[in-house]
């Protein structure tokens, strides 16, 4: 338990700890100052009628931060709702005495603990007319709706149920739709250290506007705010149907059609039916199909909509526990959507589904969000990863063919190559005859390398062997100048010349001191290629040069 200074407590009771007169206090510290002037002589108290401990309360001024009341010092308080709602039931109360006194309604005005608090409910009820009104402040399950209705009904002469943010139940929903044509809901809005009620009727395509409870009216069929249609409050008797009559049977065209209509209304109300609720907005003998029939029907369903990428209306279904049915499961795989792998990713899926049918059959319509794409073993794709391929199933003579997803025409050479690889002559086959119809409609360099492939893959299926390869002759190592490698590579390899005939000392390197007289004294070219080949390090200090001496011819 936390300490109760810690905890920042907004509403109180004025006078006694029993009292019904709720306060919420002024959060501005200037506000603060002028309800203290005002009321110079009200204690606060942490009523017990708030769920509190019944101490008495302070109220803390700042000027730094939101006022509140605050406990005495070791005060224990195990109360849990201290916001400014948390009050509502007591607000209500002063609004139905003032209201009932302005109609000269004479009526009692009670509240109930149904386990989360003290107001959970509050009660109106009419003394000479018998008439009832119940305000709903928490979520009430569909079933104990339902036996709480019956029960007051027959208490009654008439039943109006009205329901505070977020405490009707969607079957609840559906059903008062169906009964009554709109639901009734109720608000608050904070006016200074109080809250007023609003009320207002809530239909399926059009809504009331927000009025104070003052605007509505107490008349023989119940409760009326205005602009809500009047309807009748109990329906007439059904008259028993003899036994030999049978209801006639619709088609399955007309019960397709009659399911997918209810299926879009629910999603134009951003309701997602059970398949009970289902059958009884589309009529018919739907409660009693098994679960096979119930998957072909709603494949049909998605099918008629005729709309490739439309949301699929089924993912709006789900099972009073709010997952979706197991059979789900079975449509989104025969869609050619993907086998949701655990119960977890189809429950996702479907959720992101009947989003997309809400912004489509929504009014107005809206842009719907993206597809959540499976990946093969029934998992959510990564964001940004690209979908699994559909794949259409082609059965012929000897089995079924896979046959390419539309938008992969290109890659259909290298199923080709994998049917050849895998000694499948009846898929090649057929792949040749996929080939042939797409080969005009690719583009050049894609067209040539399927027809070779195509070519390749008819030799294989007639018998023959493939054709050999021509050997690639070998590129000449070097090329002359001016030469392209296409030349060098189309000139033959030239033959090694043969040394010419000469002096055994043609080639030697001369002895220094000896010269060329032809050259001028100049070394001659064989001396000076032989100098260049010579890998030798260059002497410090240049040689001294030899004596020449006179060559006489002997």
């Amino acid at each position: 338990m936390s300490s109760p200074d810690s905890r920042l407590v907004q509403t109180a009771v004025i006078g006694t700890p029993g009292s019904a007169r709720a306060i919420i206090l002024p959060a501005d510290a200037d506000d603060l100052i002028r309800w203290r002037r005002r009321h110079p002589t009200y204690t606060y108290f942490c009523g017990t009628q708030l769920g509190g401990c019944g101490h008495e309360l302070s109220d803390r001024l700042y000027r730094d931060k939101v006022c509140h009341f605050a406990h005495r010092p070791h005060t224990s308080c195990h109360r849990t709702a201290t916001g400014a709602a948390s009050a509502d039931h007591l607000f209500i109360r002063d609004d139905l005495a003032a209201w009932a006194g302005r109609h000269r309604l004479k009526g009692r005005v009670t509240s109930h603990d149904l386990g989360s608090g003290p107001g959970d409910v509050v009660d109106f009820r009419v003394r000479a007319s018998r008439q009832h009104v119940r305000f709903q402040f928490s979520r009430l399950p569909h079933t104990d709706w339902r036996r709480t209705r019956d029960r007051l009904t027959r208490e009654s002469s008439t039943l109006d149920w009205v329901f505070g943010p977020g405490t009707a139940h969607p079957d609840t929903v559906e059903e008062l739709y169906d009964e009554h044509g709109h639901v009734l809901r109720f608000r608050f809005e904070t006016l200074g250290a109080v809250r007023r009620i609003r009320l207002r009727a809530d239909g399926p395509r059009r809504s009331t506007d927000w009025v104070p409870l003052e605007a509505c009216v107490m008349t023989p069929d119940g409760l009326v705010v205005p602009g809500a249609e009047r309807r009748p409050r109990r329906r007439a008797p059904v008259p028993a149907v003899p036994l030999a009559a049978t209801p006639a049977r619709r088609s399955p065209e007309e019960q397709v059609r009659a399911v997918r209509e209810a299926l879009a209304d629910a999603a134009r109300l951003r309701t997602r039916p059970t398949w009970e609720a289902l059958a009884r907005a589309a009529g018919g003998d739907l409660t009693e199909l098994s679960v096979p029939s119930r998957v072909r029907l709603l494949v049909a369903v998605e099918r008629a909509a005729g709309t490739e990428g439309a949301p699929v209306l089924s993912a709006l279904l789900r099972t009073g526990e709010g997952d979706p049915p197991p059979y789900a499961a079975d449509v989104v795989a025969v869609l050619g959507c993907g086998t949701p792998a655990t119960a977890g990713v189809l429950k996702r899926w479907c959720q992101r589904e009947a989003d997309r049918a809400f912004a489509v059959h929504g009014v107005p319509s809206r842009t719907a969000p993206p597809r959540l794409p499976l990946t093969d073993d029934g998992q959510i794709a990564a964001p940004g990863a690209v979908p699994p391929q559909r794949r259409t199933i082609v059965h012929v003579k000897g089995g079924a063919v896979r046959r390419p997803a539309r938008g992969q025409d290109a890659e259909i050479r290298h199923v080709l190559v994998a049917a050849r690889q895998v000694q499948d002559r009846r898929r090649a086959a057929y792949l040749l005859k996929e080939a042939e119809r797409v080969l005009p409609r690719l583009p050049e360099p894609q067209r040539g390398r399927l027809a070779e492939e195509m070519r390749l893959t008819g030799r294989w299926l007639s018998g023959l062997p493939a054709p050999s390869k021509p050997r690639k002759k070998k590129r000449a190592k070097t090329a002359g100048p001016g030469q392209t490698r296409a030349t060098a590579k189309a000139t033959p390899r030239a033959t090694p010349k043969a040394k010419p005939k000469g002096s055994s000392l043609s080639g030697a390197r001369p002895v220094p001191g000896f010269e060329n007289p032809a050259a001028g004294g100049r070394p001659t070219q064989t001396s000076r290629k032989s100098r260049k080949s010579k890998k030798s390090p260059k002497p410090t200090t240049p040689p001294k040069p030899a004596t020449p001496t006179k060559w006489t011819p002997q």
